[in-house]
């Protein structure tokens, strides 16, 4: 009888060549890990060395064909090899031609396999079942008889390595025969799911985490339909020349758009002393399929938040098709030793005040004062010593204030002075989503806004764990029914991305916010009831109606990954600030600033209608008495930066640019145009944005 191992299949991505160094990484570690996780398994062959290694392994994937082979191989029960070379024998000695038309030959005859072939793959995937249903084979054997089946059908495919297409003619004539795996005795117990990564590492602790994500926009539910196909043995319709069944429910975030927001989320949910991650540098090369949906900086961004990140080459060549255009690759092995060593170095004061003079979110952060190239020369077997402290890249507010800074941070950032002696403390006057603040490099902020609930919303990032304010959000959608297309997707709910959720979500999301407005102000929960709503509200806007009630229409989105990412950002963030929480009119925040103070305003503009200033809360007179405040501050020594606009949709702001010449502030000119910020507007030319200081760059 024929036998097969568990690396004797042809899979994209396949990691036999990192092997030896996973072995070294591990064998370095200062604490010999006893339970692992390969979370995105593929062929299993990583998680296999970690078993022989004597770690209790959890084996996961999201496709059912790799979950199977995973329970063949390692999965609890017994093994009775004498019955499956038994059977297995059988099937062999079985005439094609002898068959009956079935499912598999009526739907993928003459295309991955010939007529006979694929009889003889219906005829033996039918007697599986009739094998189990009958009890003859309990369920790990099961398992080992499809495993069986896929590897037979592997060997003979008229593919090029995966199923996104067939070779046309080139199906083989010659019979499929089938073996058994070659299976091992192990002394721990392994573990084998199918689930979302992101949420499965919310439900488990591991010492040692394994990541091997999809690196480009090829979903591997597409490119192993067939195997999934047979192995769940629904028999259901199937599209398109490839013969693909419905794989909605298997598309991956790590193939599209999302791919770094689920990436940092899924580093910063793991429980777990050391992560591994295995990735290779394609980047923008050869085609676009192939472009890799994460770079270095991502990867690199994400890991240093949890702890020291050591990097690791290793050359090999990618398999393809032929036609990426990549050729020679390099595997980059990236190891977080989570806890181990600042993400950021810190003064006494806080975060580095050697700060750049670049925009913050930019890539030339790695390369500029205070920072490093994002990759370090391997040290002793390969793996490099450390990586050194970087400037803290830009953080998104997960608040949509329509005039907030998320555009315009990265050109208000540079024109700061930098948290010295001089300037000890940063004021955000008017804080709203806290963008400015949280990117402007000083360690102690004060954020002021004179709407309660947003300073709530500023506290409960300051003072809670990002996985408990997850888990306070996850409590309210699970109780008011909203939806969760991160963990679901959109077909779930009759919608798609383009359509959103807005009209699923609408009367769930009309009922939360009915109750939050009649919430007592000192309901504890209060805070995650009001970022839901913010999450689940159009444009995670925030608006209020004349008597004070929160009144924002549903969105067409949820808690994403987007979000997630953003809110992981900033509550981070707002954990290594010093950061104060006011609610104060703006007129008596003046009145407390020392001169040392860095005083930054972001009013609402008397030129523009936001959400937040549809009932007119600032007027004419709020906007002479702040520009007098401002006068005031800086005669006594004091320093403010004031964003504004001086002309917009054809108005001009005569009082701020007079008060600003008579005074002679600087005013400093800011790229970003607003045009596209909102759909009432479209002229690109709408807005003249800028930065009022009392003064002068460097």
């Amino acid at each position: 009888m024929k036998t097969f191992q568990l690396r004797n299949r042809r899979y994209l991505g396949s990691k036999r060549a990192v092997l030896p160094v996973i072995g070294e990484v591990i064998a370095a570690l200062p604490e010999p890990p006893q339970t692992a996780a390969d979370l995105f398994a593929g062929t299993g062959v990583v998680g296999e060395s970690l078993a022989r290694a004597g770690l209790a392994v959890t084996f996961n994937d999201l496709l059912s064909s790799n979950t199977t082979v995973y329970r063949a191989f390692f999965g609890p029960g017994e093994l009775r090899g004498d019955r499956l070379a038994e059977f297995v024998g059988r099937i062999n000695d079985v005439d094609p031609a002898s068959l009956p038309a079935d499912y598999f030959s009526q739907t993928f005859g003459g295309t991955y396999f010939s007529d006979a072939n694929s009889r003889l793959i219906g005829h033996y995937r039918e007697r599986i079942e009739r094998w189990h249903a009958d009890g003859a084979i309990n369920e790990r054997e099961r398992a080992a008889l499809i495993a069986s089946l896929l590897y037979g059908m592997d060997r003979a495919a008229a593919t090029v390595g995966h199923y996104d297409a067939f070779r046309e003619g080139a199906a083989t004539d010659a019979r499929l025969v089938f073996g058994l795996p070659e299976t091992e005795v192990f002394k721990q117990t392994h573990r084998i799911t199918r689930a979302d990564a992101n949420n499965l590492v919310r439900q488990h602790r591991w010492d040692l985490v394994y990541i091997d994500p999809p690196y480009n926009s090829r979903q591997y539910g597409d490119l192993y339909h067939v195997l999934d196909n047979v192995t769940d043995w629904k028999q259901g319709p199937v599209r398109f020349k490839a013969r693909k069944m419905d794989r909605r429910h298997l598309k991956s975030d790590y193939c599209t758009v999302q791919a770094v927001a689920a990436f940092s989320d899924l580093i910063a949910a793991l429980d777990t002393s050391t992560i591994v991650m295995s990735y290779n540098d394609t980047g923008a090369r050869g085609n676009a399929r192939s472009a890799a949906r994460l770079t270095d900086d991502d990867i690199l961004s994400a890991m240093r938040r949890r702890g020291r990140v050591e990097v690791v080459d290793v050359p090999h060549r990618e398999f393809t098709t032929g036609k990426s255009g990549i050729g020679d690759i390099v595997e980059r092995l990236f190891v977080c030793h989570v806890g181990d060593g600042a993400v950021v170095s810190f003064n006494d004061a806080g975060l580095v005040s050697s700060r750049a003079r670049t925009s913050p979110g930019s890539t030339s952060d790695l390369n500029s004062t205070g920072g490093s190239s994002s990759l370090v020369e391997p040290g002793a077997n390969g793996v490099s010593a450390g990586v050194e402290t970087i400037t803290p890249p830009l953080v998104r507010s997960p608040l949509n204030y329509t005039g907030n800074k998320k555009r315009l941070v990265g050109d208000i950032v540079p024109l700061l002075p930098v948290q010295s002696e001089r300037h000890r403390r940063f004021v955000d006057v008017f804080g709203g989503s806290m963008t400015v603040g949280m990117n402007a490099g000083y360690g102690d902020v004060v954020f002021n806004d004179v709407q309660v609930d947003v300073v709530g919303l500023g506290e409960m990032f300051r003072d809670t764990a990002y996985a408990d304010v997850v888990a306070g959000v996850e409590s309210v959608v699970a109780e008011y029914g909203l939806s969760d297309s991160r963990a679901h997707g959109y077909g779930v709910y009759g919608t798609n991305s383009s359509s959103g959720l807005g009209q699923v979500n609408k009367e769930s999301y009309l009922r939360l916010r009915a109750d939050f407005n009649r919430m007592d102000p000192a309901d504890p929960r209060r805070p995650a009831v009001f970022f839901t709503l913010v999450v689940f509200g159009f444009n995670n806007q925030i608006r209020y109606n004349r008597s004070g009630e929160f009144n924002m229409p549903v969105g067409k989105r949820d808690f994403n990954s987007r979000v997630r990412k953003n809110l992981y950002d900033t509550v981070t963030r707002m954990h290594r600030l010093h950061p104060e929480l006011w609610t104060l009119d703006f007129r008596d925040v003046f009145g407390k600033l020392e001169t040392t103070d860095l005083a930054y305003c972001d009013p609402p503009y008397l030129l523009g209608t936001a959400p937040y200033n549809e009932q007119n809360a600032w007027t004419s007179d709020d906007e002479t008495a702040l520009l007098d405040e401002l006068a005031g501050f800086a005669d006594r020594g004091g320093t403010f930066g004031l964003s504004n606009v001086l002309s917009h949709k054809g108005s001009e702001h005569g009082q701020l640019a007079q008060w600003a010449a008579e005074h002679g502030f600087v005013v400093h000119p800011l790229d970003y145009s607003y045009a596209n910020a909102s759909y009432q507007r479209k002229r690109r030319d709408a807005s003249r944005e800028v930065l009022i200081t009392n003064w002068k760059a460097d």
